[in-house]
């Protein structure tokens, strides 16, 4: 089955989103180790180096895929593509939403408890209320880019 152009740009999104910042987390807990204020400036350095990677990863696939399809780029998409994206823009944005009622819960869970993150934590991971906003965002990504892809293949 020959996928759209629309499908490969979805395939492009989703692949360096999970590559980048797969690669983001996963180094991310290696700073564990790291004194407090050492750990946030690496944390806030990987995060920059994830986010102009994306952008240019991003620019660079997504223009070479427009540039050998220019035709159909320039048509932008059908009904069913809008359709399949309206569905995972639905899922993505409840999994966004949790994200950030945990988040609340945690800082609200901090303030009224200071010493519950020193007692109870087992990541020691600088700027951790951040990461899980992070965290929350990038997996709404995934799924809103994912759920297009799965609905392609079913063809609902």
């Amino acid at each position: 089955m020959d996928m759209s152009f629309k499908e490969k740009s979805t395939w492009i999104s989703l692949l360096s989103t999970l590559i980048i910042f797969g690669y983001y987390f996963i180094s991310l807990m290696g700073l564990t180790e790291l004194p407090d204020a050492q750990a946030k400036t690496a944390a806030g350095q990987l995060l920059m180096r994830a986010v102009v990677l994306s952008i240019v990863v991003e620019i660079i696939f997504q223009g070479m895929l427009a540039a050998i399809n220019h035709q159909t780029a320039s048509s932008g998409g059908d009904e069913r593509d809008k359709y399949y994206q309206y569905k995972a823009s639905n899922i993505a944005y409840s999994i966004l939403v949790i994200g950030v009622l945990i988040t609340l819960g945690r800082i609200l869970l901090l303030e009224f408890n200071p010493g519950f993150d020193d007692y109870n934590s087992r990541l020691n991971i600088p700027l951790l209320t951040a990461h899980i906003l992070m965290f929350s965002f990038i997996l709404s990504e995934a799924t809103r880019f994912s759920c297009p892809l799965y609905y392609y293949r079913k063809g609902t």
